[in-house]
């Protein structure tokens, strides 16, 4: 199996990405953050989605052309319209406001519309931790996930996610979607001919399924029944009503080509440790001491560390499949 340093997979993202007619600009920031989720073992919204943006540039679902703009401030909030192109480039045109923002007035808030996919949420949490803030961050996707008690897909998977300054390199990442599990862990199964644990899917008679494929045509679950309803419910609002974008329902689908641009949400609350008080990160990681002292409990972000330096070192396995669907779909194919 080949093996590529992140700065080839970073190349071979960003001229996959120009060929299927993205900007410079939007293939820099989103080969980025590809690279970043390869190093961080993290394949299914790697190199593993890849494909969904080429194909989506090709349909016109992402904007190849997209000039993201800052559209309305106050003092501590930008609201940014990502053109239906990569949410990425639309956050990073406005990252440096929110963190000015965020230190003059404690907290800041970023809303991005006619946005898409948000990919790696741990990605824009990360980097606002590596500046010292704590973040907040809510997307919501195209409908996948019932609402508890439901029998149809009306949810995404609606991710969230939280990043804060640790005393070390790696910051605090917690980053988690709303389903009980990833919808690749579905479609991997089927592929594969396996069933998946229960309490994941119910078909499309809304009866729980150890099916995948059953799981795909029906709908997937919350994560913890009620609450991860809650949860997901939740991101909507925020994501997707509070941004004036589209909610999960209304949203054409990430995983085809169907439909025009996605025109879902996100939002982003950073705030500022010290402007609350001192010693955030002396007192949160003796939290920490004493959270994992005599306990086998791996602190949120670690393992992405891990990954990342080993990863660093080794380069990543990438499979030639993976590597032959890239280029053909870079070639128009």
């Amino acid at each position: 199996m080949p093996v590529l340093t992140l700065d080839q997979i970073e190349s071979l993202c960003a001229d996959a990405l120009k060929r299927a007619g993205a900007s410079d600009k939007q293939a820099a920031i989103v080969a980025e953050e590809i690279m970043d989720a390869e190093a961080e073992g993290i394949r299914n919204v790697g190199l593993g989605y890849l494909h969904l943006y080429l194909k989506h540039l090709r349909c016109g679902k992402v904007n190849p052309a997209a000039v993201p703009k800052i559209v309305k401030t106050s003092e501590s909030t930008t609201v940014v319209d990502a053109d239906f192109g990569f949410c990425h480039h639309a956050y990073v045109i406005a990252e440096e406001r929110l963190i000015e923002t965020t230190r003059a007035q404690g907290v800041g808030l970023m809303s991005i519309h006619q946005s898409s996919s948000a990919g790696v949420l741990g990605w824009f949490v990360r980097r606002l931790a590596r500046e010292g803030l704590v973040s907040l961050m809510f997307a919501n996707s195209s409908k996948a996930v019932a609402a508890h008690g439901g029998k149809v897909p009306f949810f995404g998977t609606n991710p969230f996610a939280m990043g804060a300054p640790r005393a070390g390199d790696e910051p605090l990442v917690i980053d988690m979607a709303t389903a009980s599990t990833a919808r690749v862990n579905l479609v991997r199964a089927a592929a594969e001919g396996r069933e998946i644990e229960p309490g994941h899917a119910i078909d499309p008679d809304g009866n729980p399924t150890t099916d995948p494929a059953a799981g795909l045509k029906g709908a997937q679950l919350p994560v913890g029944g009620p609450k991860g309803f809650g949860l997901g419910l939740m991101v909507d609002v925020l994501a997707g009503v509070l941004t004036g974008s589209n909610c999960s329902y209304e949203a054409s689908m990430f995983a085809n080509t169907e439909g025009g641009p996605p025109n879902v949400g996100q939002t982003i609350i950073a705030m500022d440790p010290a402007f609350f008080g001192d010693g955030f990160v002396p007192h949160m990681e003796t939290m920490f001491s004493a959270l994992t002292e005599g306990n086998d409990v791996r602190i949120p972000g670690a393992r992405r560390g891990a990954e990342r330096l080993k990863h660093e070192a080794e380069g990543v396995e990438v499979p030639e499949t993976l590597l032959e669907q890239i280029e053909t779909l870079a070639q128009g194919g």
